[in-house]
């Protein structure tokens, strides 16, 4: 079980402690927002300016990271709180209450399990195989004979 805690060992050893690595375990790779991603002029006949071109780069750069850190001032603090607060209880839930409960379900299945297959081996088996053993003389035969009706109902 100890082995499901944080392990530094995991990750590189840079990225633990470098600020300038915050996603080591690279689970936002899919978020791509930087300039060149977001906005590309694909051959010379859509260039813009070059001067118009870098300063948009530029208040694209820092209009992004402001707002980001302001709304995670603002925002992604009682967001974390709340997070924080919703994974433990989620921890707590599984660690003392719903494996326990697993377990001990799993446990009382098992038993069940004993007296089912020991009822149906001596009173559903038995059962069955002596109502086989009653139907198993019936025979069917099929054959083509005609029955002509003497009588019509006319409706």
């Amino acid at each position: 079980m100890a082995a499901t805690y944080f392990d530094p060992t995991q990750f590189p050893s840079s990225s633990v402690h470098d600020p300038d690595n915050r996603d080591p375990v690279k689970i936002n790779q899919h978020l791509q927002l930087d300039f060149f991603h977001v906005i590309a002029e694909p051959d010379t006949s859509a260039y813009s300016f070059e001067i118009f071109h870098k300063i948009s780069h530029q208040v694209y750069h820092y209009s992004k990271i402001f707002i980001y850190r302001l709304l995670t001032v603002l925002v992604g603090l009682p967001l974390m709180l709340f997070w924080g607060l919703t994974f433990g209880a989620y921890t707590f839930l599984m660690v003392w209450v719903l494996v326990p409960m697993r377990q001990i379900t799993r446990t009382q299945i098992g038993e069940m399990g004993v007296y089912v297959q020991a009822t149906c081996d001596a009173i559903i088996g038995p059962m069955h195989r002596a109502m086989g053993q009653m139907f198993s003389n019936i025979r069917v035969s099929l054959s083509r004979n005609t029955i002509e009706a003497g009588k019509q109902l006319n409706i």
